[in-house]
């Protein structure tokens, strides 16, 4: 199976392009800008260009294309939706048109933000209502690929973490850094979820597209916390300190869009689909931390000799 990743050089991308997925897929990745990710050319293409879109889908012909790229800003998207929406809806819309064209299928990543946050853990069933505008955006997409009429399938996930090299930091690997730098650290203590080890997201994005899922499926780690926790238990994995820590609550913190406050996923049915799941915190920390681009870049804030093991 051919899969085309777009956002090749974000985290995800970037996990799904340098994984080696042995004889079940070969993958290709397709950005913004040149380079290549895993040792694999990436084409550079505009998404919200329809025309552009058309014409990469019908040079690779994919039977699949896992769409991870998106404008991820929250508050950036309340504050200007419509730049954000050109590449959250409008984008999509041009990979339905130009995947339906081809006979390919198309995989949308989408997020907890499509629930209101007030009962959490969500199930696929779970009614949506979003608070923001990124919300909002990512639900439409959502409808765009499951009623485009071709092989349309959903990934939701929250609180993705992981490391890459040339990828963002997240809500494990920023605050691990300035931790270890004896840097201060402000976070929210009452928005609850489950973080998602990267390497599950990728996994379960690329068996069931070798499956030919369709439909909506969740995809959460299998610990649920506030953020607070996250950052402490992290710590405390890597043996920091949490001396320099500050909470504040979603209120005190002034941040434009609303936050879902008690999300989380709940994916029963991605277990019963591919027959595992997704790892909790510490047993993704620990793979996060043995594997040796973190252990490189890493190697000078923490004592990666020293760490516990499960």
């Amino acid at each position: 199976m051919k899969l085309l990743v777009t956002g090749a050089h974000g985290l995800l991308g970037r996990t799904l392009l340098e994984t080696d997925w042995g004889a079940d897929a070969e993958l290709v990745g397709c950005g913004r800008r040149p380079g290549a990710v895993g040792g694999r050319e990436c084409r550079v293409v505009d998404l919200t260009e329809p025309g552009a879109v058309r014409e990469l889908i019908s040079r690779e012909r994919p039977d699949r294309v896992i769409h991870t790229a998106a404008e991820t800003n929250v508050d950036l998207c309340e504050t200007d939706p419509a730049p954000a929406r050109r590449i959250n809806v409008d984008a999509v819309a041009n990979l339905v048109t130009a995947c339906a064209a081809s006979g390919c299928g198309l995989v949308q990543l989408s997020t907890d933000y499509v629930f209101d946050g007030a009962a959490g853990p969500y199930s696929e069933e779970d009614e949506t209502h979003p608070l923001s505008h990124y919300g909002r955006m990512k639900l439409a997409s959502e409808a765009l690929v499951l009623e485009g009429g071709g092989p349309g399938l959903v990934l939701r996930t929250l609180w993705l973490y992981g490391h890459r090299r040339g990828a963002r930091p997240n809500l494990v690997t920023w605050p691990l850094a300035a931790l270890a730098r004896g840097e201060t650290v402000r976070v929210v203590a009452d928005q609850w979820g489950n973080p998602t080890p990267v390497a599950d997201l990728a996994r379960a994005a690329v068996e069931l597209c070798v499956r030919g899922a369709t439909g909506c499926f969740h995809v959460g780690g299998a610990s649920f916390m506030t953020r607070e926790e996250l950052v402490r238990r992290t710590a405390a994995f890597f043996q920091l300190d949490c001396g320099r820590l500050e909470t504040v609550t979603t209120a005190e913190a002034g941040q434009a869009a609303a936050r879902p406050l008690r999300s989380g996923l709940r994916t029963e049915r991605l277990e019963a689909e591919l027959g595992w799941a997704p790892a909790d915190l510490e047993s993704g920390l620990e793979r996060m931390a043995s594997a040796e681009p973190f252990r490189r870049d890493f190697a000078n804030l923490v004592d990666l000799g020293e760490m516990p093991r499960r």
